[in-house]
């Protein structure tokens, strides 16, 4: 899978929207009917309950979605290295889209949830979504140098990440 195919282009942009829809709509939403003290909020409390919402229901998702990898991708499991890391990165992709999208939320309310640690993390978060995404080291060996010899997996990782 290309890095930056079209399917990982549009599930971050995807999942970037869904996030601000639950943020914006659907936090506020379930919260007036299951909390009666919501509406009691202060507009700061409010983001900040919206936030840890959103927040609360990404780590679900992509946790169930680590398990369900863990637990039945084959083709990851058999070959942590060389395998197939569609659905890892299909998960980074909705991880990346949470992440830009919670990003802007900082910055939009900063009164409420600026810090610029939060700020920092994200972007250092973003940074190695965005290596696992180009990174040809999970998807295929084709950046390492080939002798012609066989070699072991171990041994074409270590000729890949130190060029020997």
């Amino acid at each position: 899978m290309d890095p930056f195919s079209q399917l990982i282009l549009t599930i971050s942009v995807t999942s970037f929207l869904t996030f601000q829809w639950l943020f914006h709509r659907v936090s506020p939403w379930m919260s007036m009917r299951i909390s009666t003290g919501f509406m009691g909020l202060s507009d700061k409390q409010k983001v900040e309950w919206n936030s840890r919402t959103v927040s609360t229901f990404h780590a679900l998702l992509v946790g169930i979605f680590c398990l369900y990898i863990l637990f039945f991708d084959d083709a990851v499991n058999e070959d942590p290295v060389w395998g197939d890391p569609t659905l890892v990165k299909i998960n980074v992709a909705i991880t990346t889209g949470y992440l830009i999208s919670d990003l802007l939320l900082i910055f939009y309310y900063w009164k409420a949830i600026g810090d610029k640690f939060f700020v920092v993390h994200h972007l250092a978060a973003l940074y190695a979504y965005y290596y696992v995404l180009v990174s040809a080291l999970l998807s295929n060996s084709r950046m390492c140098r080939q002798d012609g010899k066989e070699t072991t997996k171990g041994e074409q990782l270590c000729s890949c990440l130190t060029g020997w």
